[in-house]
């Protein structure tokens, strides 16, 4: 940030707001029933569609390709987690994960001025040409603010700000905690923009995302864990959190005003998990994964054990406890635990720490065991016996596709990329609820096949939402639409010059053909690499926090 941000009334060019986890699955019915009025106003007034998301649909790749316009092989976030193809094998991402230069910093360096508010993995804060405030994992509100005096500017008109709600055991006051962040985030947004001068605005309400996993079989009857939810069964908590957003989402668009343009979309979308498949369980039956004695492994094991028996809630509010810290250090560990627990000298492959299969090859892992010329008959036998298993209830496969890496992807971040890449089987009941399986990663695991948690009742589904409204947005349903697209369309619609680098196009015609005829896309040979050394350097500490939070979210 060159100067300080100077006050204005100038509404911004560009407000992009992103609903982290927002499917069409509930927004388009809810909207055409009256319980979602902006949200219906979009929909009849602007462009708006099925918005594709990464492989794998998680946040962590998939807002880092919405910033970047590129796939994870070349920004270098693959998920929440991921190995070090060394010692420490395992790290939390963080903004110094993320290869490439971003949309607010191409604005920036444009001579434009940006306000970014909440987008995950922006944590540690970096100087931007206007102001911004880290998303998930920031381990508290006062260090993500940048620059650092505007903490308690906006607190003090907007009250605490709360980055994610971690830890309330109590359902209801869960739920209440982060309706009432999500107000402050607003607030605090329509603060900034009222206040400073910003030609580009994003903001991402990231909390639907754990109502969904955490409420979805509340609201769903024939959820496997439905019946388990007695009288703490709250079936509206989501449509209510859906009620919540879309007031708010009308905030903003009244703040923007006519001559702005608004982007409205999610880094994927949602469906029911009706059964989990216990995946390193599985690969150990295979002789493909050893656990030796030890106290990493007693600990899982206990773990484990706890919650076939039902008591993960009691141990939670152990380790929370202050009771509990060198538990609660030991969870933190940045190694993990569970990697802690493996026998690499007997162990060809791994699932985890982040979203895919790895296999410990010899010459590329510190103690691979699994020779070059095994590995790809490994990869086809893995593929196979993968794509073979069924769900032993109903006979429907867990996979849809198994993917090798290089399939889907490239770049300078590829080897930081798990060999294999799964795609869970999504599929429809009779009255239309979308469901498909999930995967346990605990090789502690009593059970091949189980039921859900009740706090992840839900996951991600591959099709999020995007809609758009301004002055030359076409009244219009969309198609073919991938996150990969908003970068370089936001930097179109900024009148920008869009690197030819990003794997994303400018989706044309999202614009009215007089606009687009006027204005061609600008792009040109963009150097895309950032030096992240010049970033503020994520700390051990500031791991620790991110595993136990990663472990609260139910990610670990």
């Amino acid at each position: 940030m060159s100067d300080s941000p100077t006050i204005t009334k100038q509404p911004p060019k560009l407000i992009i707001i992103g609903f982290d986890g927002a499917t069409l699955d509930l927004i388009e019915p809810w909207a055409r029933a009256g319980h979602l009025p902006n949200f219906a106003r979009l929909m009849a007034e602007g462009a708006w569609g099925e918005l594709s998301s990464t492989i794998p649909a998680h946040s962590g790749p998939a807002w880092t390709t919405f910033a970047t316009g590129l796939q994870p092989g070349k920004h270098g976030v693959y998920y929440f987690t991921g190995i070090t193809r060394d010692d420490d094998y395992f790290r939390s991402v963080s903004s110094e994960t993320i290869q490439s230069r971003t949309i607010w910093d191409l604005a920036g360096e444009q001579g434009q001025r940006v306000g970014v508010i909440n987008v995950p993995l922006t944590y540690p804060p970096y100087p931007v040409n206007g102001y911004l405030i880290s998303g998930i994992f920031a381990p508290d509100a006062v260090s993500a603010f940048w620059p650092p005096e505007l903490h308690d500017e906006v607190t003090a008109v907007c009250g605490e700000y709360e980055i994610e709600v971690y830890g309330k055991v109590n359902r209801q006051a869960h739920f209440d905690a982060i309706l009432d962040a999500m107000e402050r985030r607003c607030c605090a947004a329509e603060y900034l923009i009222d206040n400073y001068s910003a030609d580009f605005v994003t903001i991402v309400f990231r909390m639907l995302d754990s109502v969904q996993h955490k409420f979805w079989a509340d609201m769903d009857p024939q959820h496997t864990v439905h019946n388990k939810l007695g009288k703490d069964a709250m079936p509206d908590a989501i449509l209510e959190c859906h009620k919540t957003l879309d007031t708010l989402l009308g905030r903003l668009l009244d703040k923007a005003g006519p001559e702005t343009t608004v982007f409205i979309l999610s880094d994927h979308g949602f469906r029911a998990e009706y059964g989990r498949l216990a995946i390193n369980r599985w690969l150990r039956d295979q002789g493909l994964l050893s656990r030796p004695r030890g106290s990493a492994s007693l600990l899982v094991n206990a773990m484990a054990l706890a919650k076939k028996l039902g008591l993960t809630r009691i141990l939670g509010t152990v380790v929370r406890s202050a009771e509990g810290a060198k538990y609660r250090q030991a969870l933190a560990d940045r190694k993990g635990m569970f990697y802690r627990s493996i026998d690499w000298s007997k162990t060809k492959v791994v699932y985890g720490p982040y979203y895919g299969f790895n296999i410990n090859l010899k010459g590329r892992d510190p103690y691979g065991i699994v020779e070059p010329e095994e590995y790809e008959p490994l990869r086809d036998q893995l593929i196979r016996d993968l794509k073979a298993l069924h769900d032993p209830e109903t006979g429907l496969p867990i996979f849809a596709e198994i993917y090798k890496r290089e399939d889907i992807y490239e770049g300078a971040a590829f080897d930081l990329a798990p060999d294999l890449i799964p795609e869970l089987a999504e599929h429809v009941t009779d009255d239309g609820r979308r469901w498909g399986f999930g995967l346990n990663q605990n090789p502690a695991a009593f059970d091949l096949f189980t039921p859900p948690s009740l706090r992840m009742s839900a996951d991600h589904a591959h099709a999020g939402m995007f809609m758009a409204k301004g002055p030359h947005i076409k009244s219009q349903h969309v198609t073919g639409l991938h996150i990969a697209d908003v970068a370089p369309t936001a930097l179109y619609a900024l009148g920008l010059t869009v690197p030819e680098a990003m794997d994303g196009v400018v989706r044309l015609e999202l614009f009215d053909e007089t606009f687009t005829a006027q204005n061609p896309a600008p792009y040109d040979d963009i150097d895309l690499s950032v030096d992240t050394a010049l970033r503020a350097q994520f700390s051990a500490e500031d791991e620790s926090v991110v595993t136990m939070r990663l472990k609260d979210l139910g990610y670990l």
